[in-house]
């Protein structure tokens, strides 16, 4: 399902004519309206237990909660931001931001690629070749990976190591997403790739100081993600020193098991039961549920609350021109 969707999307004309491009313009109002169904099913599955986690927590610790959350959704944006800089591709901060937020909510549809061709077809239609946007993604998710995996392994020794110990698989594959994270490592094998599809090559490699401006915007994000799960955790049980190292810790080692973990689509549970496993050592069973099902609504809010706000804020339109005759500059 995933290789072909994004095969299809690949192999899509660059210039496509009125009747494709209406039907283009179709097919996205539909996946939209998908998408907006498939957020309102999360909400409304999740929405009485989410009530009953307000009642425990308290709405002022909610709410500091969704802020950082936002916080966090913001620097995974900049992140790729950096990484779209880096492959010569520049969109305007506004309109980066309208492809993004918007893009995102694809997650919440079954599988993992709706995010990815989303932004392609949105890419597109800003002058950017899907190969490129397609290159950002994955690059934007390798260093999402890295830096979550590496800030569990310095954090979680000395809070949680009975996580560190269940969950060793993600941390045995954090080596190679290092060396796939070196800036013409992952460029160089996704070229590989696209000439075994008889596809034009990528044609451009990753800066090193766009990779390091990215791999600190993710750094940001991490933290901020761990902030927005430390508020909760603090409104159930005791606060403490080290209660902010544990949720970092957890947070990037949840979020990367659940995109680590191939049989589950889109790392369906496993997040929460990471989550799960590291928060026991703070909160009692009951409590574990009330943040962990708070944190999944309040992320959720984060995502519709961006791409509401970026959907109405208008910005320049931009030329398709620019990057190699096929990105925009």
């Amino acid at each position: 399902m995933v290789v072909a969707e994004l095969t299809s999307a690949l192999n899509g004309p660059i210039g496509d004519p009125p009747a494709t491009s209406r039907r283009r313009e179709l097919l996205s109002w539909l996946v939209l309206l998908l998408v907006l169904v498939a957020v309102a099913a999360v909400v409304a599955r999740n929405w009485q237990a989410f009530v009953d986690s307000i009642h425990k927590i308290g709405v002022g610790g909610v709410a500091l909660s969704l802020v950082a959350a936002v916080l966090g959704v913001v620097g995974n944006y900049l992140q790729w931001r950096s990484v779209l800089i880096g492959l010569e591709v520049r969109f305007g901060l506004v309109e980066g931001a309208r492809v993004f937020f918007v893009s995102q909510l694809g997650k919440y549809l079954p599988g993992s690629v709706w995010p990815i061709v989303m932004q392609m077809e949105a890419g597109r239609r800003r002058g950017a070749s899907r190969t490129t946007m397609l290159a950002a993604n994955l690059i934007t998710v390798l260093l999402s990976l890295c830096v979550g995996l590496v800030l569990a392994a310095l954090l979680l020794p000395f809070s949680s190591p009975s996580a560190l110990h269940k969950f060793w698989w993600a941390l045995a594959l954090l080596p190679l997403l290092v060396v796939l994270a070196h800036p013409r490592s992952f460029p160089f094998l996704l070229d590989r790739v696209l000439k075994v599809l008889h596809r034009e090559p990528l044609q451009v490699r990753m800066t090193g100081s766009a990779t390091m401006t990215a791999l600190g915007w993710s750094t940001l994000s991490w933290i901020a993600f761990g902030a927005h799960l430390a508020v909760l955790a603090a409104a159930m049980g005791e606060p403490s020193p080290g209660l902010l190292a544990l949720c970092i810790g957890g947070m990037g080692l949840a979020v990367s098991a659940g995109l680590l973990f191939l049989p589950a689509p889109a790392g369906a549970g496993m997040r929460e039961v990471v989550l799960g496993v590291v928060l026991l050592t703070v909160l009692t069973s009951g409590q574990v549920v009330a943040v962990v099902v708070a944190s999944r609504v309040i992320i959720l809010l984060a995502d519709l609350l961006l791409a509401g706000l970026v959907s109405l804020t208008g910005g320049p339109k931009l030329p398709h021109h620019g990057q190699k005759g096929r990105g925009v500059v």
